[in-house]
């Protein structure tokens, strides 16, 4: 059996005096989106949206945005008035903070539009949510980055695949954690692990970009923007980094596409890690590929920022949302859908899972409650196969973790776990 763990009572979640429930009528509502299509952030991108946009409540039409011509494709989205109160309170609840979400989750939510035409406003639609909230609840957040950058260091590694970039801090002759970054990401996404002083003093971490992400170069014969990424492919990429950089067993930290390949290396090569911990771990995730997040006629820069964006909890400090999001957005096209390749299409866990001796290398699978690609009741099936192994629902978090808040990653979770290994 898998040991399911609850959360400390210290980092539960709360709603504070600050962060009392309120409730928006219609016109209220109305008004908000109205301020919000004239925010910075959205104006611009509604100015070129030739498209017409309507958000409606019961019938009732909460905001609209008309196209140039009355010919243009229209886009509504439609719900019931209760469903926009709640995806526009401070913090809505897991299912209801995105668009994507509540496409996903909320069989209420319905829209009215071809693809193409969705999936061109989708990131224009989100940001107006977004804004609406921030003038619903008057948010003022500052975007500073407070991480600190020195800490960590970068270099090229000559590997079978190509020239990796590798990116460490802390002390090499401490115990190692070697950090796999998300699809169509990159290693940026550990920054504020790698830079944290409590992890810095008895750890040496390490986190690498993919061939053909971030830094790194595309392996030799592998043509522009035709990347698609195969688990037997994965697999040896990681293996062959891991046996080339460290001298000793390391601790496996996966995220997503990270914790599914690491599913499959804890089965095939355990004498590689000495433990592992992987966030938000998919049993099996269907339908996160999209053909439009390479498409001629979509922006898929910001196409895979809202891909990303919808997933993210509203609990996270904003600024690292958006850092989450940036990184998403400077991806080359085809790696995020290549990647997803694998996530999406290829990877079962099953086909794993019985493979995996935790008496050999501890597991301990940690999954965000907002995580609809790979959501806790996915992650705890996975547990469910993997004889001692340890599950934990992460309250707060998205499917971005390290990323979202990795202060308050280590504090409620990270640091009980990193103890017994040190």
């Amino acid at each position: 059996m898998f040991q399911s763990i609850a959360v400390p009572s210290a980092y539960k979640l709360f709603k504070s005096s600050h962060d009392a429930i309120m409730t928006f009528d219609a016109s209220q509502l109305r008004a908000a989106l109205s301020d919000a299509s004239r925010a910075t952030s959205v104006v611009t991108q509604l100015e070129r949206l030739e498209l017409w946009l309507q958000i409606v409540a019961d019938d009732a039409v909460l905001f609209e945005h008309a196209a140039n011509t009355a010919q243009a494709p229209q886009v509504v989205l439609n719900a019931p008035l209760s469903v926009w109160q709640e995806a526009c309170s401070l913090h809505p609840k897991p299912g209801y903070q995105s668009l994507g979400a509540l496409y996903r989750l909320c069989p209420e939510f319905s829209i009215q539009a071809q693809t193409i035409e969705l999936m061109q406003s989708l990131p224009t639609a989100e940001l107006l949510l977004e804004a609406a909230r921030h003038e619903l609840h008057h948010v003022v957040e500052p975007l500073i980055h407070t991480d600190d950058l020195s800490q960590i260091k970068g270099e090229y590694l000559k590997t079978p695949q190509g020239w990796v970039y590798v990116e460490s801090a802390g002390n090499p002759n401490n115990p190692s954690i070697c950090m796999l970054h998300t699809a169509g990401a990159d290693s940026r996404q550990w920054h504020g692990l790698m830079s944290m002083p409590a992890i810095l003093e008895k750890w040496h971490m390490l986190a690498f970009d993919m061939p053909g992400h971030g830094r790194s170069t595309l392996p030799d014969q592998t043509a522009n923007w035709q990347w698609k990424l195969t688990q037997n492919d994965y697999r040896q990429t990681v293996r062959d980094f891991i046996r080339q950089r460290f001298s000793q067993p390391v601790v496996l930290m996966g995220c997503s596409m990270g914790s599914a390949i690491g599913v499959t290396l804890l089965a095939k090569h355990p004498e590689l890690f000495r433990a592992a911990i992987l966030l938000e771990t998919p049993y099996h995730s269907p339908g996160r590929r999209t053909p439009y997040l390479d498409h001629p006629k979509v922006h898929g820069a910001r196409l895979a920022a809202t891909w990303v964006a919808s997933l993210l909890s509203p609990h996270s400090p904003l600024w690292r949302r958006k850092l989450a999001t940036w990184i998403y957005s400077q991806g080359a096209p085809s790696v995020y859908d290549g990647d997803l390749a694998f996530y999406s299409d290829e990877f079962r866990a099953n086909e794993h899972t019985a493979s995996i001796n935790t008496a050999v290398t501890p597991l301990w699978l940690l999954t965000g409650d907002y995580d609809y690609s790979a959501s806790p009741t996915e992650t705890k099936r996975v547990a469910a196969e993997i004889k001692g192994s340890v599950f934990q629902e992460m309250q707060g978090f998205g499917h971005f973790p390290m990323t979202e808040d990795p202060e308050r990653l280590y504090q409620a979770y990270l640091k009980n776990v990193l103890s017994k290994l040190a």
